[in-house]
């Protein structure tokens, strides 16, 4: 009878027998063979339906979807979501409102996207144009983020990223000029972009229509006019009489400013009192804008500029004659006239 302990010892050096036409394995080589086996999900199988509130694209996606592609490290993937997403806002401008919670973060990041091909910038361009259809009330709680990014985008060393930025602050000028005028950063960087060397040169299309309307939102050319109104208050019965007579339109500064906007939230406080009214800031515009003026004055043989400069010379002008706070500055006048010396 064989002990377990032999039996053991035994099974160590048991004898392999071999089958006719088979050969032995080695005992060293390793099993790399991969059994794998198909898993499908049912959810991926659906058909997706189209209805009016999920609308898709060209490619079968959704709004949603075509957001987190915005995010995806492929070039491609990104160009094909901006065309899907162009083409949905295009036939169905309604979503543009709905979704702007959605759209403005992942679309207004690429601005200073620095990998996008030509014809991808341009696709992004209009896209921008289309998602600026949205109402003011709309885009009101998303410009901080919007013009944040178109900012940052108008400094990058890639030109084309620069392009892409200012022609991207035209349109928000052109379409938004009540919130670009509250946005308190979009001055002083903007006037920080002309004084540096990142600044595209002055006859680059684009840059003078562009200065142009930035110069329109803050210059309100407001004529003060000092109206008298005959108010009768009865203490008595606690009542104001008084023809034609509105509170509100005395004692509210700004009607456009949001009643949420606190310095606490947001560094981007609401901008009340417009650049053209202090006499430091409409002094750094004049400074920045000599060199242009003085480049139109002498370069623009042809005179294609020189509208558009005039209108520049203008602006300034109707600002120092205009400036309400001459008296926070001392010799205003003086420094204002010295700095378009160069333009004589």
């Amino acid at each position: 009878m064989v002990t377990k302990k032999k039996a053991r010892k035994n099974e160590d050096f048991k004898k392999v027998k071999l089958k006719v036409g088979k050969k032995l394995k080695k005992t060293t080589t390793t099993d790399t063979t991969i059994k794998a086996k198909r898993v499908v999900l049912a959810t991926q199988l659906e058909e997706k339906q189209e209805s009016d509130d999920n609308p898709l694209s060209f490619r079968g996606l959704t709004l949603d979807e075509l957001c987190k592609q915005m995010g995806h490290f492929n070039s491609k993937v990104k160009q094909n979501a901006i065309q899907g997403l162009k083409q949905i806002l295009t036939s169905r401008p309604d979503l543009v409102n709905i979704h702007l919670r959605s759209l403005v973060p992942c679309v207004a990041v690429h601005v200073s996207n620095a990998t996008l091909e030509g014809p991808t910038r341009q696709n992004l361009l209009n896209l921008y144009r289309i998602l600026c259809t949205a109402s003011t009330e709309a885009m009101s709680a998303h410009i901080t983020l919007f013009l944040a990014h178109v900012l940052r985008a108008l400094t990058n060393i890639v030109l084309d990223v620069r392009h892409l930025a200012l022609s991207t602050l035209s349109i928000l000028l052109d379409r938004y000029p009540s919130l670009c005028r509250n946005h308190a950063d979009l001055f002083p960087c903007f006037i920080n972009y002309l004084a540096s060397s990142k600044r595209l040169a002055w006859n680059k299309p684009g840059l003078i229509d562009t200065i142009i309307d930035f110069i329109n939102v803050y210059d309100t050319n407001r004529q003060r006019k000092v109206s008298i109104s005959s108010v009768e208050i009865n203490f008595e019965e606690g009542k104001v009489e008084g023809k034609n007579l509105d509170l509100r339109k005395i004692f509210v500064q700004n009607s456009l400013a949001s009643p949420f906007d606190f310095g606490v939230v947001s560094s981007s406080k609401s901008q009340v009192v417009s650049p053209f009214e202090l006499p430091e800031a409409l002094l750094n515009l004049s400074n920045v804008l000599a060199p242009i003026i003085s480049n139109i004055v002498l370069e623009d043989t042809g005179g294609q500029f020189m509208p558009q400069g005039v209108k520049l010379i203008e602006a300034i002008v109707r600002g120092a004659e205009n400036q309400p706070n001459e008296f926070l500055m001392k010799d205003f006048k003086p420094n204002d006239v010295s700095s378009m010396q160069s333009i004589r």
